[in-house]
């Protein structure tokens, strides 16, 4: 009302003449602005203040007459309503609210601005049905939609826009046929209905759409062939139907579309061969038919697509040769053939036109040397040729002027001579193998050079050769395996080998000592140096290291005892030291090497101990007598124990006082409003219906406590006018938050801008000099952690059915997907647990509690420990820091609790063991297998047990100890789409109705979202 009045009090005094029209503009602006929820102020210039009042505002555009001809609010994180009076906008022509975060169904009263020409609502959330009344836009040329939730048919009353030439409705969850009335558009150019749900066989009449230049629609689950009709299309120059459940044969005719440039059918079950018509289309730049089932061979006439930059034929039956012609195309940048049956060599000529960048011809039956031209031009990034029996010599060039190349992988062939150097002076190749052919001669010294080389395997060659000394000092190498490759000489030190997760040695004639600067390798995960030479005593470093998993020392010459501290290496699961000479007894005071099967320690005569059931003689330092010294220092331990327990209580007594004592004077500050502690204000994200008083208040008279985390107290606070919400307030000293605060306050901002359906909405923030209050929308169905281990949960709980925790993982991974992979910079949760994932009304996952959260800008150590225990990756306890991989590691341990309906860290596991452990020990063995599922969950059900156990595999990827085998976030979203329920589990929990009804999930937020 204060802007309306300074509004009336501004015409009056500035002789405005079109008072009768030039008000109804305004006041439709301004209601628009208090109907929307603006977190980012973008909106901050739309108030009457300048002359022309509106045409200035930021978004606006006004004809010679002030009248507004354009609105774009898009891109400002907007949310709330359409406020209807933006129908009186009679002038309005082009309307843009993308990339913003409206819900719920479009506000129809959008369709009563007749002049409208363009009208853009794509990368939202509205859903529900699409609102009739679209008719009335006669004028509408452009309409986008894409990227929404709308469900239902496909609007019908669209197709009476006959000026439409931009229709885009994909992206959304619309189901049905595609009515042939969609075909009657006369001026359409461009028309995409991609990643629906739309069924049913394509209409014929898509021939008649004889301006349209552009159309996707894959991504859907038609039936049937493709149409030949839409050879009619000659001013087509984009054609997606990817990914659609296509069959029968490409129609010949597709080769009169003369202007077609890309040519996408990938994913689909075509059969028969590749027309050679496919030549006539001169203007083709891209064609990609993979993952089909063609056979017959390449037809040579590809080679007259003179302007072709991308050919991808793989996976499908194709045989013969590459045609040689295909070297000659002059623009050719991707070629990928693999997963074919294609024989014969490559063309000699291939790369010589200077702009290959990816040659990928793996897995197929191709010989001959591999071209000398194919890195012409420094372009090659990807060169993936493996599992073919190619032969000869690499090229020189390979390693002189392939300095771009980031992938090569040449392994599972019959390569020959020595490996060239220059590998070493590339910047970008991470990953390398030349695996399982007959190189030989000297290991390039200048491969330590390569910055960012991650992944080197040369096993299973002829090299007969040392290691080079400085082969450990690639300051990115992760993974060495030089398996059986004819190595000799003495193992190098073991210099700069912080990066190494992984060292297979084995097969080879190495002789000499373990260097015992092997301990320096501090993220080693598995060694093995089976089948060798190697002589002197087992370094005790091995078992130092603190994340060791796999240690396999058997088939050698090695000597003494077994170092005791293997027996206290709690990561270690695999140990083998047999045939060798070693002597002694088998360590036995601790409970590791106990569990392993008696063949890892046979072949050592002189070994002895209960494990190989052969006793030890007393001097053989039996391991009764390291029972009986271990005992005596445990008494003495065990005084040390109560005494350290009696100081813990004493402490424990004083912070419980001195809480209590902190927490009167809390709540006494609320009432008295002192002083010293500031005024407090009220940071808000959203528009609020309260203010900071209304906070103190509720929370003074509230004994509700929601939960205690690790940075604070959650208490549940009812506002004024009947909303409900959660504070968190913070822990911290007085003086640490004062001198923090604005850092805190600086992250805390940050968060409140995320916005994401499965991310715990941050209203606000409330603060003064010594508190900090965190305001977050309450979630009425509680978190995770109660809905599986709660004590309702007992017994079968129909409420944490398999459906309902297939959308709680999915929901959660779409979350930490958002966190990782869409915000700048990167937010890494760093305490994922069940207990931090709370449920809305409608049980949809919902991530929360950022209490050390951190935007990660670079690779920093954190000072406070990083998540919870049974949670925390393991690589955390030798690097103290995290990232993305340490959230993907939790939230693996997340979805076998899930799967599972198990704690994280249990009795049963065993002392030290988490639930990652007990899973890994029980699909062992088939028996196990079957007791690991949740049987509550509908495990008895064999359907639903088999997309349990697509979703344990995820969960045991997200767990590997190394944390470059685990997947992104992005790439878990991807499986467990792949994974989605089709069957509603029956109440009985039997296997009866598992038919019955069919569910799509498809209503979840699909991978691209990330």
């Amino acid at each position: 009302m204060k802007q309306l009045h300074f509004l009336f009090f501004f015409l009056f005094f500035t002789g405005i003449s079109a008072a009768k029209t030039l008000p109804v503009q305004l006041i439709a602006l301004l209601s628009l602005k208090s109907s929307l929820v603006d977190p980012l102020d973008t909106l901050h210039s739309w108030k009457p203040s300048r002359n022309p009042i509106w045409c200035n505002w930021s978004g606006i555009k006004c004809d010679q007459h002030d009248h507004i001809i354009s609105i774009d609010i898009s891109n400002r994180n907007l949310s709330g309503t359409i406020a209807s009076n933006i129908r009186h906008l009679g002038h309005l022509r082009y309307l843009n609210l993308s990339t913003n975060a409206f819900q719920g169904p479009l506000p129809p009263h959008v369709f009563e601005l007749r002049s409208l020409i363009s009208l853009d609502i794509s990368h939202n959330a509205f859903s529900s049905g699409f609102p009739s009344g679209i008719s009335k836009l006669k004028w509408l040329s452009y309409l986008d939609a894409y990227n929404n939730d709308f469900n239902g048919s496909l609007p019908q009353d669209i197709t009476q826009l006959q000026l439409l030439e931009h229709l885009h409705l994909g992206g959304s969850y619309f189901s049905g046929e595609i009515p042939g009335s969609y075909c009657s558009f006369p001026r359409l150019k461009f028309l995409d209905l991609a990643g629906n749900l739309l069924t049913g066989a394509l209409p014929a009449e898509i021939g008649l759409l004889k301006q349209l230049q552009r159309i996707e629609i894959g991504y859907n689950e038609f039936t049937g062939e493709l149409p030949t009709q839409l050879s009619q299309l000659s001013n087509l120059t984009y054609l997606d139907i990817s990914s659609a459940n296509l069959s029968g044969e490409i129609p010949i005719a597709l080769g009169n579309l003369s202007k077609l440039e890309t040519l996408l059918l990938f994913k689909n079950r075509f059969r028969g061969s590749i027309p050679p018509s496919l030549s006539q289309l001169a203007s083709l730049k891209v064609l990609d038919l993979s993952f089909n089932q063609l056979n017959g061979i390449i037809p040579s006439e590809v080679s007259l697509l003179k302007e072709l930059n991308t050919l991808n034929l793989m996976t499908n039956k194709l045989t013969g040769d590459i045609p040689e012609g295909v070297a000659g195309l002059p623009n050719l940048e991707f070629l990928s053939l693999w997963n074919n049956s294609l024989t014969g060599v490559l063309p000699p000529k291939l790369g010589s036109n200077g702009k290959l960048q990816k040659l990928d011809v793996s897995s197929n039956a191709l010989s001959g040397p591999i071209p000398p031209h194919v890195c012409d031009g420094n372009r090659l990034v990807k060169l993936l040729l493996f599992s073919n029996q190619f032969s000869g010599h690499l090229p020189f060039s390979l390693g002189s002027r392939c300095t771009a190349l980031e992938r090569f992988r040449v392994q599972n062939n019959f390569l020959n001579g020595s490996l060239p150097e220059g590998f070493g002076l590339s910047h970008n190749i991470t990953f390398m193998d030349v695996s399982n052919n007959n190189f030989s001669g000297s290991i390039p010294r200048d491969l330590s050079n390569a910055p960012k080389l991650e992944y080197l395997n040369i096993s299973n060659n002829f090299f007969q050769k040392e290691l080079p000394d400085n082969v450990w000092s690639s300051r990115s190498l992760q993974i060495f395996s030089a398996s059986h490759s004819g190595l000799i000489g003495k193992l190098t030190d073991f210099i700069g080998c912080e990066s190494l997760y992984k060292i297979e040695l084995e097969g080879n004639a190495f002789t000499g000592n373990i260097p015992w600067d092997i301990g320096h390798c501090h993220k080693l995960i598995s060694v093995n140096l089976r089948q060798n030479l190697l002589t002197g005593i087992i370094p005790w470093e091995i078992s130092a290291l603190p994340s060791i998993t796999d240690v396999d020392l058997s088939h050698n010459l090695l000597t003494g005892t077994i170092p005791a501290n293997f027996d206290n290496s709690s990561t270690l699961e695999n140990f083998n030291v047999s045939y060798n000479q070693l002597t002694g007894p088998v360590p036995s005071s601790g409970n590791i090497l106990s569990i392993f099967h008696p063949s890892s320690f046979i072949g050592n005569k002189g070994l002895c101990g209960s494990i190989l059931q052969k006793p030890c003689r007393a001097s053989d330092h039996s391991p009764r007598d390291v029972d009986v010294r271990a005992k005596q220092q445990s008494r003495s331990a065990g005084a040390i124990v109560w005494i350290l327990a009696a100081a813990l209580g004493l402490v424990l007594f004083t912070l419980i006082a001195l809480i209590r004592c902190y927490h009167a004077r809390y709540h006494r500050g609320f009432a008295s409003g002192n002083r010293d502690i500031g005024l407090w204000k009220l940071t808000a994200f959203q528009r609020l219906n309260f203010v900071a008083d209304d906070v103190l208040y509720s929370l003074s008279v509230t004994d509700k406590i929601l939960g205690m985390g690790s940075m604070g107290t959650v208490y549940k606070a009812e506002m004024p006018g009947g909303e409900i919400i959660a504070v968190k307030k913070l822990w911290g000293k007085q003086k640490e938050m004062i001198r923090q605060r604005k850092g805190v306050l600086a992250e805390v901002e940050v968060l409140g801008s995320v916005r994401h359906r499965n991310i715990v909405r941050l209203l606000g923030c409330c603060s003064n000099n010594e508190t900090t209050m965190l305001l977050y929308e309450y979630m009425p169905n509680g978190n995770l952690d109660d809905l599986l281990h709660g004590n309702h949960n007992k017994g079968h709980n129909s409420v944490a059915d398999w459906l309902t925790r297939y959308k709680i993982a999915m929901g959660v991974a779409q979350g930490i997907c958002y966190l990782h992979h869409d915000c700048d910079p990167v937010i890494v949760h760093r305490d994922l647990k069940p207990s931090n994932i709370l449920l809305d009304a409608q049980m949809e996952a919902r991530v929360a509690d950022f209490g050390v959260a951190k935007l990660i800008q670079c690779d920093e150590s954190m000072s406070v420990i990083a998540g919870s225990y049974g949670y925390i990756a393991p690589e955390y306890a030798y690097t103290l820091q995290v990232d993305e991989k340490s959230d993907i590691y939790s939230y693996g341990v997340v979805l076998m609790e899930i799967l599972c309906g198990r704690r994280s860290v249990d009795a049963e596991f065993g002392d030290g063991n988490s639930i990652v452990d007990w899973v890994k020990t029980k699909i062992k063995t088939k028996e196990g297998l079957r007791n690991v599922l949740d049987k509550n969950a509908g495990a008895l059900c064999a359907p639903v047990r088999e997309e349990m156990m697509l979703l344990l595999r995820v969960a045991l990827l997200c767990t590997s100890r190394n944390p470059a085998d685990r997947p992104p976030m992005r790439d878990v979203v991807s499986m467990l789409l792949e994974a989605k329920p089709k069957r509603k589990v029956p109440a009985s929990g039997e296997c009866g109705g598992c038919n019955k009804h069919v569910v799509d999930f498809d209503d979840q937020d699909s991978a691209a979202e990330c």
